[in-house]
């Protein structure tokens, strides 16, 4: 008599884990210690997926986040924020005078003609390098904070495993193109 072989769907008798399914006759899979057999396999419960993906999503935000901040010490970063701003009035007011701007406009000039005193450079490369990190450094958060924003908003919103898959592969994109950011700055 031929063997009676099908498909069996294996679990774990312990922990009801999913094992896989196997093409055997039912006598080999009672055979088989430590598994039992149902009739079909897990169906992915969407909102366990959901719930997963967003607190993966607030993780990696979080992560990236730390990258970012860590980049520099407390003090160089706030060193960076303060020479964004007055680096941004004197370039400013460098190219429409503004009354109102002339006097931060004179600091800022003031303190970027110290740090290029010491350097060697021009104060005007300082001034713009400056700017260019601290461009950087806000874009790089920009992204950390529209990522976190996308999953918040889209991933409670998913209505199928394939639309799910979609978000957390455009936000492991995202994820990509900030750290590229981070590179950039420490760079």
């Amino acid at each position: 008599m031929i063997p009676r072989q099908r498909i069996h769907h294996l679990y774990e008798v312990d922990t009801g884990e999913y094992r896989g399914a196997i093409f055997a006759s039912p006598e080999k899979v009672a055979a088989m210690i430590g598994t039992e057999e149902r009739a079909a396999p897990p169906q992915p419960d969407l909102q366990e997926l959901k719930d997963n993906a967003l607190s993966s999503a607030r993780d990696i935000a979080l992560d990236v986040r730390r990258q970012i901040t860590t980049s520099a010490s407390p003090e160089r970063a706030l060193s960076w924020v303060l020479k964004a701003v007055y680096g941004a009035v004197w370039q400013v007011n460098e190219a429409a005078a503004n009354p109102l701007l002339a006097s931060l406009s004179a600091t800022a000039q003031a303190g970027f003609q110290l740090e290029a005193d010491i350097t060697g450079e021009d104060p005007v490369s300082v001034r713009d390098r400056s700017l260019e990190k601290a461009g950087l450094f806000f874009q790089a958060n920009q992204i950390v904070e529209g990522m976190e924003r996308l999953a918040e908003d889209r991933i409670p919103a998913a209505t199928t495993i394939a639309e799910l898959d979609a978000i957390t592969a455009q936000l492991r994109a995202l994820e990509t193109q900030t750290l590229t950011k981070l590179a950039q700055i420490t760079g």
